[in-house]
């Protein structure tokens, strides 16, 4: 599978674990809606969005709904020009731009890794999840980060899955800093749900956190880790070797 391709399969395969539902299909489109998360809907990465499965996403889709729209996978699994999404969103009535990240990759086998515990100014250390009460931390420091309340019931049914980790990170004074997750689809590596408090930015939790998954990665004999950046971390995960792939334009319903 080309890492285009295996990107989004990464990501949509976690969204599926996390939880969802079928909320339409016919021969054109497949859409899903999370049961975790209220306003995410998305549809199946092996069918072009046209301009018409925008319309039936509207109509069967809350108007809350939050929807990604990708660029068509080619017939060897690399994206499609970006053109084409630009040209079916400025023909949709129904759908605005709210967010856009850009998904992204490292070739394992090109990256030098750096030992962060011996060069971070605020060096923290690494638990991997493994009890109720390590649950409760990750949960209440992701929510803090994201500014959402994260369900503990998607999280638990995870700890024992072999193709996730769980990572939670502390500080020198033993709290909880920063949330991480890892998941294995394949050779590929998805790295989510990086989130550090605002009480604890500026301090490079978060680069600390990424450079520990990498690492638990290449343990996990990985050959590629993918992720889906926001402008923001962007250039971060670029220092990290990371490199461009397309971009995911997150739709919100047109309120005029």
């Amino acid at each position: 599978m080309h890492i285009d391709s295996a990107n989004l399969n990464n990501l949509t395969q976690l969204w599926q674990r996390y939880g969802a539902r079928s909320l339409y299909e016919d021969d054109q489109l497949q859409l899903h809606k999370s049961i975790s998360w209220p306003n995410r809907v998305w549809v199946d990465m092996a069918r072009p969005v046209s301009r018409r499965s925008l319309e039936q996403t509207a109509k069967n889709a809350s108007d809350t709904a939050i929807f990604p729209l990708w660029p068509a996978m080619t017939e060897d699994g690399s994206a499609g020009p970006q053109e084409t999404v630009d040209a079916l969103l400025h023909q949709s009535g129904d759908w605005q731009p709210a967010v856009q990240h850009t998904a992204m990759a490292l070739q394992l086998n090109k990256q030098v890794l750096v030992n962060t515990q011996s060069v971070a100014r605020y060096p923290i250390h690494f638990k991997h999840l493994s009890s109720d009460d390590d649950i409760a931390a990750w949960v209440a420091t992701g929510s803090k980060a994201f500014g959402y309340t994260i369900d503990e019931n998607v999280i638990v049914p995870l700890l024992i899955c072999e193709d996730v980790q769980i990572l939670l990170a502390y500080n020198e004074d033993s709290q909880p800093v920063a949330t991480g997750l890892l998941f294995k689809t394949g050779d590929v590596a998805g790295i989510h749900q990086i989130g550090v408090p605002a009480a604890h930015q500026g301090r490079g939790y978060a680069t600390q956190m990424m450079r520990f998954l990498i690492q638990c990665a290449e343990k996990w004999q990985a050959d590629y880790v993918v992720l889906q950046a926001s402008e923001a971390g962007r250039l971060v995960y670029q220092k990290l070797g990371f490199v461009d792939q397309f971009l995911i334009t997150y739709l919100q319903r047109n309120k005029s």
